[in-house]
């Protein structure tokens, strides 16, 4: 989840994405702004669940709860909530901390990816926002909270590592550190990469594949769009939203993938 190209309709993902830039322009140059300026559901659903104060902030507490009446075990939790627990917990992870919106950075068929700064750690992360809604139309629930949990469990310096994820009432958090370009990215820019860097790039890539691969992951997405670049130039694998587990030996036989990267089949 970091920065990716302005390139909309250039892949066509099972699960479809439009990325775009880091930087806003072309026919976004109103682009996330409109998250809460536009009329419409998304409207409506933002300036609940954010509160905006001056600049645009991001607030953990998005679901700070009302004062109780009685004891909490006797509360049902209520079925939108439950169903992406424990990997979407409600509760504030740092308190008070806020995220302030700085920019968008790419735009896909599950969702939007901002760009925002952290003013406790004065750092930059990346923040994909999911509506629930979109995440229960298509039945991908368990997709949604596999892609979480198979972040958690992954430590390699060459893998997008996730920083937090969350649930408001009709939104997904996932938080992840700030790339700001991709491999694709970088290739249509300059055209041709060198030897030397593509022999890096590609002990790179095989590296945190065959680590994936000894903990029983498939990523199933692999493709320039999704390897993002840090910023001495090293790769970043990220988007495991098609990833999955898969036991030593046993086969997968779900189609899935970027059609233009996909093999034609006879």
């Amino acid at each position: 989840m970091g920065a990716v190209s302005c390139r909309q309709g250039q892949n066509t993902r099972v699960a479809v994405s439009h990325k775009q830039g880091g930087n806003i322009r072309g026919p976004w140059a109103r682009g996330w702004k409109s998250l809460w300026s536009d009329v419409g559901t998304i409207r409506s659903d933002l300036e609940e669940l954010w509160e905006l104060r001056g600049h645009h902030y991001l607030h953990r507490e998005s679901l700070k709860p009302a004062p109780l009446l009685k004891s909490l075990p006797e509360w049902p939790v209520p079925q939108f909530i439950n169903l992406f627990l424990p990997e979407f917990p409600i509760r504030p992870i740092r308190g008070q901390q806020q995220l302030k919106i700085l920019g968008l950075v790419a735009k896909g068929s599950f969702g939007t990816v901002l760009k925002v700064l952290d003013c406790t750690q004065k750092a930059i992360f990346a923040v994909k926002v999911v509506p629930k809604v979109k995440v229960l139309q298509r039945d991908t629930v368990r997709q949604c909270k596999e892609e979480v949990s198979i972040q958690r469990q992954i430590n390699h310096p060459f893998v997008h590592s996730l920083g937090d994820s969350w649930q408001g009432k009709r939104h997904l958090f996932i938080m992840c550190s700030y790339c700001s370009t991709d491999l694709y990215s970088l290739w249509s820019a300059v055209g041709c990469f060198p030897e030397a860097s593509i022999r890096l790039f590609a002990a790179e890539l095989v590296l945190v594949l065959c680590y994936l691969h000894d903990l029983g992951i498939m990523h199933r997405d692999v493709k320039m769009e999704n390897i993002l670049l840090d910023e001495r130039g090293h790769l970043k694998l990220t988007d495991f939203g098609l990833s999955r587990h898969l036991p030593q030996g046993a086969r997968a036989y779900t189609i899935c993938g970027t059609l233009q990267y996909m093999g034609e089949r006879g």
